[in-house]
């Protein structure tokens, strides 16, 4: 029975490898220079983001962690410069992002991250594909929220701008996304005024409401957990990311090591091969938050040399988080979920 679970899995895997090998993945040709001015760095590998017309780099920064960090302006600002110097050429963050120690609770924190990278783009906004978020379902609380992120990111245009953080649970987010003054008329506005460029949603619970709201409109992106744990509950890569896929939309990855959990149980993957699974997948690019510089360094490293796995390789990776995928997906709400990340407060 598990010879025939395997088959079917590596056929499945197959596919989408063979997938990410139509996206046209441009190699890491050129150079550039070093903030030193000593030598130079190569390019990260790019991707076509969906039927955009833009090309991003496989590896992206995810603005949370210290980024969004109450009193860590100056080191956020140098995390983001130093993305920038590196070749990174896709931020994404978003109204509600902000944090005081582990907590993100309170209006006050709302928008930390975003001034954070606004301080970069006020002088660097032409390198940068930039992503945010709404997480309010109305029209005029979602205007509410693009005033304050255009401020906040010191830009007059959001290369694009998401519904953050669709949950399962019936129709009602869906019902209320749609409605008549619901956000979805607040983002055709945007982009009729040509203050927002592209739309995508958002989430990391379920996967079944995303493919509902993808099938309905036709957003340009989506942002999704894709993880090598996500095989083993409601997974992601099964259920919403061949829809994606064909309807040919810009594809972001996030929760690539699960908020560190899958380096703990006694390191049970390496950044390697979490990274290194994902974008074997057929996304344009993966978001990762960072604590430091030198976490950046690694994962730009690992990025410039990535080479697509097999569906072996995949496999076995699988097998490895399998023991440990309740701790691995706790945000689908399969273990210790802090009490403040309920509800809304989720963070991505």
């Amino acid at each position: 029975m598990k010879q025939h679970s395997d088959n079917s899995r590596r056929e499945f895997l197959r596919k989408l490898i063979a997938g990410t090998s139509m996206m046209s993945i441009a190699p890491a040709l050129g150079t550039l220079q070093s903030c030193t001015g000593k030598g130079s760095l190569k390019v990260l590998p790019m991707r076509p983001f969906g039927k955009t017309g833009e090309m991003v780099g496989i590896y992206s920064l995810g603005a949370q962690a210290t980024v969004e960090q109450v009193g860590m302006r100056d080191r956020a600002i140098e995390i983001v410069n130093r993305c920038l110097d590196l070749g990174i050429n896709y931020i994404d963050t978003s109204a509600w992002y902000g944090m005081d120690g582990n907590s993100s609770q309170g209006d006050h924190l709302r928008g930390i991250s975003e001034r954070h990278v606004g301080e970069v783009m006020r002088t660097r906004r032409k390198e940068v594909f930039l992503a945010t978020k709404t997480h309010d379902r109305s029209y005029d609380g979602a205007m509410r929220h693009l005033e304050s992120s255009l401020k906040n990111l010191q830009t007059d245009v959001i290369d694009l701008w998401q519904i953050h953080n669709i949950r399962g649970g019936g129709n009602e987010d869906i019902d209320r996304i749609f409605a008549e003054d619901g956000v979805i008329k607040a983002m055709e506005k945007a982009r009729e005024e040509k203050t927002v460029r592209f739309l995508g949603i958002t989430g990391h619970a379920d996967p079944a409401p995303m493919k509902e709201l993808i099938d309905r409109y036709p957003f340009d992106a989506v942002l999704m957990a894709l993880n090598a744990a996500d095989k083993h509950h409601n997974s992601y890569i099964e259920k919403l990311l061949p829809t994606a896929v064909e309807k040919e939309m810009g594809i972001i990855g996030m929760k690539i090591p699960s908020r560190d959990r899958i380096f703990s149980n006694g390191g049970i993957i390496t950044m390697k091969e979490a990274m290194s699974y994902t974008l074997s997948l057929p996304v344009s690019t993966i978001i990762i938050g960072l604590d430091n510089l030198a976490e950046l360094e690694e994962n730009i490293k690992i990025a410039r040399e990535f080479e697509p796995l097999t569906e072996d390789e995949m496999l076995a990776i699988e097998d490895k988080v399998k023991p440990h995928y309740e701790h691995l997906l706790f945000y689908k709400g399969l273990s210790d979920w802090p009490e403040e990340w309920s509800g809304n407060n989720v963070p991505e």
